[in-house]
């Protein structure tokens, strides 16, 4: 079992630009953080040369806008983690980690639920 500290990614930081759910694909630890350097490179790129949003409140609006939709692409990976365990025949300590992850699908959709209901 791969050590449980170096599995925790690190605090967030505006500047990430890839999810974890990518990065972990990566087994070298070296390979994982020269891609998150990468992805700061990009978003400061971004940032430096993008264009205004407007007035405070469009940037809020955009900003959950695109809060919600990265809780979409949450909300699918955890059913695709729930899939894991309705596909795959898992170890009983997997199977219930796979099945709590489907949960969380449903909290992850409330949440994107009520972004959509404010921002409508």
């Amino acid at each position: 079992m791969p050590d449980r500290h170096k599995s925790i990614p690190p605090p967030w930081n505006e500047s990430d630009s890839f999810r974890e759910t990518m990065l972990h694909l990566f087994d070298d630890p070296t390979d994982r953080q020269a891609v998150r350097n990468m992805g700061r490179v990009l978003y400061d790129l971004a940032v430096e040369t993008t264009r205004e949003l407007g007035g405070e409140s469009s940037v809020a609006r955009a900003e959950l806008r695109a809060i919600a939709a990265d809780l979409r692409y949450l909300e699918g990976y955890c059913g695709m983690v729930l899939r894991s365990a309705e596909e795959s025949s898992l170890s009983a300590e997997e199977d219930g980690l796979a099945r709590f992850a489907g949960k969380l699908a449903g909290r992850v959709g409330a949440l994107v639920a009520s972004i959509e209901e404010v921002l409508s």
